[in-house]
């Protein structure tokens, strides 16, 4: 399987080890949150060479996006979902398969939260996360033509009130990915079924 990612994504895989690691000397330590897996998922057979995993979104690295800060992001999620469902098995010149990660971006949008007097009695929703995930798969031909591909989008937004610590905010920020990343995988499994028809070995 070939993978395909812009160089700011490796920045900010950078930046996420570097961020990680403050944290960890800063204060308690940061959670491990499990890896979002397909593998009980029957794997789709299809009659090409190779998968290959192409990141076109590209995610900014600042504020107010934070997927790039993320332990488990929409788009790493979807690099395991080809892993865990997509196998190649046809001859070295029957083309290739392309995952393409078109947008993966969750984005935190400060809410309006009263400040005054009455405020300090009651707890409201100080933020929320917009995620947006966009996947197509290509089936290309000896010639790297695209002869068929699909589309799934899956959006996503959920508020969280103050004062949650940094481990409760990884671990809605987890579930968020897992949500987006399982819808993908529902409306990928009937695409391929509906459109791939002449590439899946049975």
């Amino acid at each position: 399987m070939r993978l395909i990612r812009p160089l700011g994504v490796a920045a900010a895989t950078l930046a996420l080890a570097l961020s990680v690691s403050a944290c960890q000397n800063a204060g308690p330590p940061a959670q491990t949150l499990p890896q979002i897996s397909f593998a009980d998922r029957a794997p789709f057979r299809l009659n090409v060479a190779q998968i290959e995993i192409v990141w076109e979104y590209q995610p900014p690295g600042q504020y107010p996006n934070v997927d790039q800060v993320m332990q488990v992001a929409p788009g790493s999620a979807i690099e395991r979902w080809a892993q865990d469902r997509l196998r190649p098995i046809g001859r070295a010149d029957s083309g290739s398969a392309r995952v393409v990660i078109r947008d993966g971006s969750v984005v935190e949008v400060p809410l309006r939260v009263d400040r005054g007097f009455s405020g300090a009695f009651k707890t409201e929703q100080e933020l929320r996360y917009d995620a947006n995930l966009k996947v197509s798969i290509e089936i290309q031909d000896a010639r790297h033509m695209t002869v068929a591909d699909v589309t799934a989008t899956a959006q996503r937004s959920r508020s969280v009130p103050e004062g949650l610590s940094v481990n409760q905010r990884d671990k809605v920020l987890y579930e968020i990915t897992d949500d987006l990343s399982h819808e993908i995988d529902r409306q990928l499994d009937q695409l391929i079924r509906d459109y791939f028809g002449r590439w899946l070995v049975r």
